[in-house]
């Protein structure tokens, strides 16, 4: 005969119940308001890929009349799926933008912080067609919302022209700094991205500074700049940089108001988890040792 250890049992079903706060509802509106806000992500990379409904990774063959919309793999902040009360207000800040007409926009877009990323792709929405496909589809109200955009530098020709050894739609540097202020009118930031092999853009991806400095791009960004700029002196250039994309480069830092304590949690283990732990393990030894 089997005998179950139901202990095990209520000792799990009891451990589990103690993680859950189940007053969530009765707390002050202001207070809940507060706690989701806490609960959406920071900037996010908002990866693009252009594809028909049905066929999201091949070209479309001759004479396919699907429409082609604009999707991304970046996952959607966790408060548009909770309740009704987190939806609400996390719609405030995020909208579903990048449209084309008649499709409606399917991308949850966050205009003041979020980034749009222009990446290496295949079939329809490859490198060098990706960036063309899209401003030519989407509505240009949607396009004049957005503030920072980002380029993998495999959309863009070193040469200088656009011959077919180099990609037939790929831009020259100078033609992405035009491009980019022609249909983003109010971009402030672009961010050129070097060598991103990257295919999936997690949720806690961020662009960071290069551990070696391409300073090939840097050169051609700024001769495009220098460029433009002796041509046109009016013309309003958005701020440049070159990043890569990493997942939590840095040690996440507490904060203070929520937490009690500021600083690197490497530091916050140091200084006060580990000197517990230490005692426990000692008061531990001499009791075993009683």
């Amino acid at each position: 005969m089997a005998v179950h250890n139901s202990s095990n049992k209520i000792s799990a079903v009891t451990t589990e119940c103690t993680q859950v706060f189940h007053l969530f509802a009765k707390l002050p509106i202001e207070l809940r308001f507060k706690i989701w806000a806490y609960n959406l992500p920071g900037p996010r990379i908002v990866e693009i890929k252009c594809s028909t409904e049905s066929a999201q990774t091949s070209q479309p063959q001759q004479g396919d009349r699907r429409p082609v919309v604009c999707t991304s793999t970046s996952p959607i902040p966790t408060n548009l799926h909770v309740c009704r009360e987190s939806r609400n207000e996390a719609l405030k800040k995020y909208r579903l933008l990048f449209g084309s007409s008649p499709q409606p926009g399917r991308i949850f877009f966050e205009p003041l912080r979020d980034t749009l990323y222009f990446g290496p792709r295949r079939g329809i929405a490859a490198a060098e067609t990706l960036f063309h496909t899209f401003v030519s589809l989407v509505r240009q109200e949607d396009l004049g919302q957005v503030r920072r955009i980002a380029i993998s530098e495999g959309l863009i020709t070193y040469t200088g022209s656009n011959n077919r050894r180099d990609g037939a739609n790929k831009l020259t540097f100078k033609q992405t700094l035009c491009q980019a202020h022609r249909y983003f009118v109010n971009i402030e930031h672009l961010t050129f991205v070097s060598d991103d092999r990257n295919p999936v853009y997690s949720s806690d991806a961020v662009f960071v500074e290069p551990r070696v400095r391409n300073r090939i791009l840097e050169r051609r960004i700024q001769e495009a700049i220098d460029a433009v700029e002796g041509q046109q002196p009016q013309f309003k250039l958005p701020l440049c940089s070159v990043r890569v994309i990493a997942a939590e480069p840095n040690r996440p830092t507490y904060d203070q108001s929520v937490l009690g304590y500021n600083g690197k949690r490497a530091v916050f283990f140091r200084e006060f988890q580990l000197p517990r732990i230490q005692r426990n393990m000692a008061h531990l030894r001499s009791a075993t040792c009683a």
